[in-house]
């Protein structure tokens, strides 16, 4: 059994990671754990599966994929002596969707909501040595809950993010918040706990550093008196002068340091923060005393790889693309993320709208009771979310539900009630909630900016069954009901937070083409060019997971993204670019020592017939081989870094299509060597052509003829189902560019920049095709 070990060397603060190592997994489908025995160190766990956390229950046996119910997940643990004085908490990051916990076989507490932090305080049912701790995750949808029986996206169940043991002085601080404005003025707070059995006179100091270390604001000690077992909380205020705003542009971070010192002992907290003002001014969106347009995303939480489960190189390549793509806001929908894409936003300078899972809610006909109750889980979770998050300055909106049922007066009432919570507890932010039935019953007195959501072009084409719809009728419903919104709330901007269509990678001329995403969102997006309308976010970055019931024909996955689950870009990505005033200018004149060209051959007959070399040949590939195909091209390729995902970036849309069109060369000892792949190119000068895709072979197995024999098997492929082929490559590759001219390739100098290519190549290759250009 491998058990976790925490180190540390003093009676500072510091967290033990109980995300590494292994962990068991059980799955019980009856419910039957406490039963059998589950939450006891003494329980039989050989039959209990390893597993690695942060994981889904659909990550631990491949069986339980779209499983909703319980699974038991624990691990062993080992705590050092000196730890025993502190204060002990294990710390959850997220466990959908209720969580019970126990320690050494006794109940260490509970809590409901997936997507939230939670603390169990677990010093008394510790010890020095070896611990054990035990989790029962349940992810059963229930009438009465937040989201409860009614949600948008896959419920994925388990611990879905990271467990820590927290170590604690029993002397600390606690909960820093800091509001600080663009302006330098700041209020900060921080709570002194006294866990010991006596009284303590401590003092409070607050220092803020920018990001040499240069302190633009410090505080002598403030007195705090905290009796025995008691706390108490300290107001700092102040001014930071000449600091630097934070926004989108100037996304400028500054370290709050608090230090707390005592007769006994020492304790500090950091954190980031960032001097920001947003706030509404008639119908303006404000920020830092200007107005600003948003030009945004909605991202799920949800990648290929990891799921629901932190992906943070993803999360990370996903929001730098969307800020590149001229965006400045994304909404991360529809529950709280985890703290470190906060984290990133905050470092790029994206502005983020947060919010709980409040969706689809329907009031009092679940009955009065679950009404009520989940309207304190809304309350719980909006209150726990703003305590996790508020010190971040790329949050603006604090969001409380998304597309209730508000023509009912009692949800109507209650999304009020939620607004006026999030006013309460944050006051230097909006508050808003997110309704599609605004054009029927708007209920916005409450929220600061009117936040809408509408798909007209895929209610029209879609679900009225009407392909051939216009979609220029999209924009004038947008145009016809805004203005209408607008003449009721003249005073308050309106935010599209939600608009898109479907549309599935590779398809065209189809009710779900890229091409009909691309023609609506570009059409629907010219009626958002209102003064009063302060930006637009499009449904949605990528393509994720959905239930598996009946939306769009019982699809598994949304195809509403403008980039695939796996980051294929739609060719909607490109006028969105635009839309939101991403330039492109003018292609230069590339660097001819290795300049992009295209080849092509326009029939397919006569080809050269090459026999493979003894002991070597060519095989088809299988679709789980995409890690291999990627090994040889990061072998051969002399230009590029070959990334993680690039065989399925390349492939992934046609699955089916691997085993056939793709092909692994193989050396003697059966070990594959080379690729080379019969693809495809469906509107290559607006005709189908066949395309020699990927060709590479292992640096210890190129002079071979490798190439020569796969190119020869490739094109006689590709002569079975096209009449006439294309290939990409550069000018770098003399080599392989002889090869493709003795096949009967030619330069295609219709592109860009190919004649001037061309030409230099000319001056390394002396080779007959080339000499007439």
């Amino acid at each position: 059994m491998e058990h976790i070990t925490g180190a540390h060397t003093n009676n500072a603060r510091h967290s033990i990671d109980l995300t590494s190592g292994i962990w068991r997994f059980q799955p019980d489908v009856f419910g039957n754990g406490e039963r059998m025995g589950y939450p006891q160190p003494t329980c039989d766990i050989r039959f209990w599966r390893e597993v690695s956390i942060p994981t889904a229950f659909d990550d631990c046996l491949p069986e339980l994929r779209g499983y909703q119910g319980i699974g038991w997940f624990r691990c062993d643990f080992e705590l050092a002596e000196e730890c025993a004085s502190q204060h002990l908490s294990l710390r959850f990051e997220g466990v959908n969707d209720q969580a019970q916990v126990w320690v050494n076989g006794q109940p260490a507490g509970s809590h409901v909501g997936g997507f939230l932090r939670f603390e169990l305080p677990v010093a008394q049912l510790l010890q020095p040595g070896l611990n054990t701790l035990v989790v029962r995750a349940d992810n059963t949808r229930r009438r009465g809950e937040v989201p409860g029986k009614e949600r948008g996206w896959r419920p994925f169940g388990g611990i879905l993010r990271e467990v820590m043991l927290d170590c604690r002085p029993l002397i600390r601080l606690e909960h820093p918040v800091i509001v600080a404005e663009a302006t330098g003025v700041f209020e900060a707070r921080v709570t002194v706990v006294n866990d010991t059995g006596e009284g303590c006179e401590a003092g409070v100091a607050l220092a803020i550093l920018d990001a040499s270390g240069r302190a633009v604001f410090s505080s002598a000690a403030h007195p705090a008196s905290v009796d025995a077992h008691d706390a108490a909380r300290l107001t700092i205020v102040g001014i930071a002068p000449h600091v630097m705003p934070w926004s989108p542009d100037s996304p400028t971070l500054y370290t709050a340091a608090f230090g707390l010192a005592h007769e006994a002992g020492f304790d500090e907290i950091s954190l980031r923060i960032g001097f920001r003002t947003i706030e509404r001014v008639g119908h303006q969106l404000v920020l830092n005393g200007e107005p600003i347009r948003l030009r945004g995303f909605n991202r799920h939480e949800d990648t290929a790889r990891a799921g629901m489960a932190p992906d943070p190189e993803q999360t990370r390549r996903d929001l730098q693309h969307i800020k590149q793509l001229g965006a400045n806001f994304v909404r991360l929908c529809r529950y709280p993320h985890h703290p470190s894409e906060l984290d990133l936003c905050d470092e790029i300078g994206l502005l983020v709208m947060s919010e709980i899972p409040l969706y689809w809610w329907n009031g009092d006909t679940d009955g009065d009771q679950p009404a009520s109750v989940k309207l304190d889980a809304a309350r719980r979770q909006l209150g726990e979310m703003i305590a996790r998050d508020v010190n971040h300055p790329s949050i603006i909106f604090w969001n409380v539900s998304n597309e209730t049922h508000e023509q009912r007066p009692e949800v109507s009432a209650d999304n009020a009630a939620l607004v006026e919570l999030a006013h309460h507890l944050d006051r230097s932010r909006l508050a808003t909630h997110m309704s599609n039935h605004w054009t029927t019953t708007p209920a916005f007195d409450a929220d600061d900016v009117i936040c809408v959501n509408g798909y007209p072009s895929w209610s029209r084409r879609g679900w009225g069954c009407n392909p051939d719809d216009d979609f220029a009728a999209s924009a004038r419903w947008w145009n016809e009901h805004l203005d209408t919104l607008h003449r009721l709330y003249p005073d308050k901007p309106i935010l599209i937070t939600a608009f898109g269509y479907p549309a599935l990678h590779g398809i065209a001329n189809n009710g779900v083409g890229e091409d009909a995403q691309d023609d609506a969102i570009r059409t629907e997006a010219q009626a958002f060019e209102k003064p009063y309308v302060c930006g637009m976010t499009i449904w949605c970055y990528a393509d994720h997971p959905w239930p598996e019931e009946t939306f769009l024909n019982y699809m598994t996955i949304s195809p509403f993204g403008i980039v695939t689950r796996d980051r294929r870009a739609k060719r909607a990505l490109h006028s969105i670019a635009r839309l939101y005033g991403r330039t492109f200018p003018p292609r230069g004149a590339p660097n001819l020592d290795n300049a992009p060209v295209v080849m092509v051959r326009p029939h397919l007959n006569d080809i050269p017939e090459v026999a493979f070399p003894d002991g070597y040949g060519i095989r088809a590939m299988r679709a789980n081989e995409g890690g291999l195909w990627e090994d040889i091209q990061r072998d051969a390729e002399p230009f590029f870094t070959v990334e993680p995902g690039l065989f399925e970036r390349e492939f992934g849309n046609d699955p089916s299509a691997i085993g056939r069109r793709c092909y692994l060369i193989v050396g003697p000892d059966g070990c594959a060597v080379g690729t080379i792949s019969a693809w495809y190119s469906r509107d290559f000068k607006g005709q189908d052509w066949g395309r020699v895709h990927w060709v590479a072979t292992r640096r210890a197995h190129q002079g071979k003829g490798l190439a020569k024999a796969g190119l020869s098997f490739t094109l006689r492929q590709l002569a079975r189902w096209h009449a006439r082929a294309m290939l990409d490559t550069s000018t770098g590759r003399v080599g392989a560019i002889k090869l493709y001219l003795d096949f009967g390739f030619v330069p295609d100098l219709d592109q860009p920049f190919a004649r001037e290519a061309w030409a230099a190549l000319r001056q390394r290759l002396d080779h007959p095709a080339l000499r007439d250009l």
